[in-house]
């Protein structure tokens, strides 16, 4: 039966990257404690008191890194039978911002490293990514998230047993958290959705989700002074597909909970944990009659900046 992999997670790899410029009255004078200008001039992400601007400032700059951990266990109930299926999902890409295009930042990725296993009563499989590690794409980002400009996902594609080639450009098309508009202070909440396609040999698979983000608070990790934010997350996986010359649908309600910290002066983001739980069944169109399958998932899903 087929094995659903979130892409990139869903909100969980959202990220960007560069220095953040304060708005200054007088060029040359700077206040130390805040870090932003003289009395009379603004900080670009507003006041923590009367309301933070939470924006991606990344046209300029050094590359970063991020690793993206995702790990799940799914498992099926078939003739009363459990059985799991565990994968895991690593991958290491970095960012390089090249400029403003179009009001958007422009920005290049590279997958520096991706490993994928998924391990079954049948045994152990592992993903040939050779073909992945060390490409290059481009694409854009909004001040606010939204993201544009990728390849067809066709254009880079690894391969996993007999699922068939999937690709790392999906998830890139949800790899930012979306920002809100407008100044917000703590307690203020937002919403986003998003929806993930995939397509394979076996089958369609549309992942909608959305959440509701609060800004909790502010921490300091490391060297960044963040924005606390709180999302909880619902949504549902629906697909269809042939496998094995049977036709198969799928629908699954998804729920979970994640952290995510923010960087508001470099507005770039810090970290992102994100888990939660699937339940749903698959139904197969069999040879004998039509068969159900129940089917729950447990996963987790880690984003951090490594430099």
């Amino acid at each position: 039966m087929p094995s659903v992999h979130l892409k990139g997670g869903v909100m969980y790899l959202k990220k960007a990257l560069s220095v953040i410029l304060c708005v200054v009255a007088i060029a040359a004078v700077t206040v130390a404690l805040t870090g932003c200008a003289a009395k009379t001039g603004a900080c670009a992400w507003g006041d923590l008191d009367t309301g933070l601007i939470l924006e991606y400032r990344m046209s300029s700059g050094d590359a970063m890194s991020y690793s993206f951990t995702s790990s799940s266990i799914q498992t099926m109930e078939i003739q009363g039978q459990p059985v799991p299926v565990e994968s895991v999902e690593t991958l290491l890409f970095s960012v390089e911002p090249k400029g403003v295009k179009d009001d958007d930042h422009a920005l290049g990725i590279t997958i520096e490293d991706l490993t994928v296993t998924v391990s079954s009563p049948r045994g152990e499989l592992e993903a040939d990514a050779d073909n992945v590690v060390g490409e290059s794409f481009d694409m854009t980002l909004s001040k606010l998230g939204a993201e544009g400009g990728l390849p067809d996902p066709d254009v880079l594609q690894y391969m996993i047993g007999s699922e068939g080639p999937k690709s790392v450009i999906t998830g890139f098309s949800v790899i930012f958290p979306d920002l809100p508009e407008g100044p917000i202070t703590v307690g203020d909440t937002w919403p986003t959705t998003v929806e993930i396609s995939e397509q394979s040999d076996e089958g369609d698979v549309v992942i909608t989700v959305a959440a509701v983000n609060t800004l909790e608070g502010f921490e300091t990790i490391g060297s960044f002074e963040c924005a606390k934010i709180a999302a909880v997350l619902t949504g549902t996986i629906e697909g269809s597909g042939t496998q094995q010359g049977a036709e198969w649908t799928m629908q699954s309600d998804m729920d979970g909970s994640g952290t995510w910290y923010f960087a508001y002066k470099e507005g770039i983001l810090v970290s992102d944990v994100t888990e939660g739980t699937a339940d749903g069944n698959i139904v197969v169109q069999a040879p004998n009659g039509e068969m159900t399958i129940p089917v729950s998932r447990d996963y987790s899903m880690v984003t951090e900046l490594v430099k």
